[in-house]
């Protein structure tokens, strides 16, 4: 039986590899169907550093992901993340030569076109172009131009950016492990996309993912992103701190990480014994759990302040009446809100995926706030691009709905919508 609207996102990130399936019904809903997840080898804080172990892993996820899902996958969206990303907010206009122009796609096209040629960072390939505001005749903001009259069309974009060797190296192995990207999305669109409310996008919010190696910020203002970065910093330097204070592996780090540890000394039971294995011993020594948590705060709390001190500099930490929504799997860490809230002094919560269905015993969890959001992102980008499969032994490729969304923006890597669910980005 041949499937519609079937749409695969393949998330790769230096803890796992994670491929989730869905499929859009009738009314618009996404549906998990299919779900796969490894460790990630080979992957470093957004950086490809062992091509083979990397490719393993992706083939090893999607394998699963088929087996659940019962489709052959060719082709699914990326994540992307790292400190290689950069950003940048652009003002574009258009006049026309008749005072009532009636707006059309192709003068949405032409804006887009006019904003990327400006970009010309050296070595840097564009990810996204994404609007923030259209403006007709100097005066009226709208979400939606088309169809509309007017003598002037201008927008503002946020646009953002990934070194062109890494992008082509994650890309690489991505096609070496049989799957076409049909597009990359960056890991802080995505994990907004899949937590934040509108409400929250108005008042004005910030998204904090904290990966195993990255965490990705996006900032929102207005209804509209004004920012994102990616930082060098995540869980797994508080698991080699945990390995090297305790002289045990990092297998078993993570491990008393996610069993025993909390964000929070305070509250902690001092008296609490944990039995741990040292490199090379067979015989085990005991810790006091309150050691452990000791650890974990003080990475945890270093992380945060240097968070705090690169927010600063963008000016926005003390604007976003909605705070802060931490997702990304050191989320789940016991009491690591309070701890946010005392470091950022404002408001604070943690951030799961929402708006789908299905596998909620495995993804209903922040480490897959990315996942879902990349799945969301092309659900909401199906109201103009229509997913294909091109043959009937449940074979998916998502190669020529992409090829599709290529030609139509000049084969630039980029996505722009003009209307989404909540009618903002």
């Amino acid at each position: 039986m041949e499937k519609e609207n079937i749409i695969v996102a393949l998330d790769i990130g230096t803890s796992k590899v994670a491929t989730v399936v869905g499929d859009i019904d009738e009314l618009g809903d996404l549906h998990i169907i299919g779900f796969g997840e490894v460790p990630s080898t080979g992957i470093e804080k957004g950086i490809v550093i062992k091509p083979n172990d990397a490719i393993r892993s992706i083939r090893e996820s999607i394998n699963q992901a088929e087996t659940t899902a019962g489709l052959k996958i060719n082709s699914a969206i990326v994540n992307i993340g790292g400190p290689h990303l950069e950003c940048q907010n652009e003002r574009e206009f258009l006049t026309f030569n008749i005072s009532q122009k009636e707006i059309d796609n192709h003068d949405i096209d032409s804006l887009i076109e006019k904003v990327s040629s400006k970009i010309s960072k050296e070595n840097y390939e564009i990810i996204h172009i994404l609007p923030k505001k259209f403006i007709l005749d100097d005066e009226n903001e709208v979400l939606d131009p088309v169809n509309m009259i007017g003598s002037k069309l201008e927008a503002e974009f946020h646009i953002v950016l990934d070194k062109i060797n890494s992008y082509q190296n994650l890309k690489r192995v991505v096609q070496a492990a049989g799957i076409k990207p049909v597009n990359f999305i960056a890991n802080s669109i995505a994990s907004s996309m899949a937590t934040l409310y509108p409400e929250e996008k108005d008042m004005g919010v910030i998204v904090m993912d904290i990966g195993g190696g990255t965490t990705d910020i996006a900032i929102y203002k207005e209804g509209s992103i004004e920012y994102t970065k990616s930082y060098p910093l995540g869980g797994n330097q508080v698991t080699m701190d945990i390995a090297h204070r305790f002289k045990i592996s990092r297998d078993d780090a993570e491990a008393i990480k996610k069993e025993f540890g909390m964000s929070i000394v305070e509250g902690a039971n001092a008296k609490e014994i944990i039995d741990i294995y040292p490199r090379g011993s067979e015989e085990p020594i005991q810790i006091e759990r309150y050691e452990l948590i000791d650890t974990i705060e003080a990475r945890l709390s270093e992380i945060f302040e240097i968070l705090k001190t690169e927010l600063g500099k963008t000016g926005y930490l003390g604007k976003v009446n909605a705070g802060i929504v931490l997702t990304g799997g050191v989320a789940n860490t016991p009491l690591i809100r309070d701890l946010a809230e005392e470091v950022f002094g404002i408001d604070v919560r943690i951030g799961k995926p929402k708006d789908y269905r299905g596998f909620s015993d495995k993804i209903a969890y922040p480490e897959y706030s990315t996942t879902i959001g990349m799945l969301t992102f092309l659900k909401n980008s199906s109201n103009f691009y229509t997913n294909e499969i091109v043959n009937s032994n449940h074979s998916l490729d998502m190669f020529s709905f992409g090829k599709k969304l290529l030609e139509k923006i000049k084969n630039l890597f980029y996505w722009c919508f003009r209307r989404v669910t909540n009618g903002k980005f």
